[in-house]
């Protein structure tokens, strides 16, 4: 499997669903009274990183995603990961 493969993997059966999930329950919560500035700055954050990663997946199924972006992303990626942990 080679990176833009990989990256196509992960973003498809990880990370948009996981944003998909996160976004969903946030938009909830900045709906109520409760919702602070943080969680409508969140919100938004989340919203552009979302809309950067349904792009970079249109790239991917437009073969547009060079290999070299491919591996930036997957590093950048696997940053996110271990900064979760």
């Amino acid at each position: 499997m080679n990176n833009i493969e990989k990256l196509e993997k992960i973003l498809k059966e990880e990370l948009i669903p996981e944003l998909d999930s996160n976004l969903t329950e946030l938009a909830n919560i900045t709906q109520s009274w409760k919702a602070t500035t943080d969680d409508k700055e969140e919100f938004e954050d989340m919203k552009e990183m979302k809309k950067y990663f349904d792009d970079v997946l249109e790239d991917i199924q437009s073969k547009k995603l060079q290999d070299e972006d491919a591996i930036e992303i997957l590093e950048v990626l696997e940053d996110m990961r271990l900064d979760k942990e």
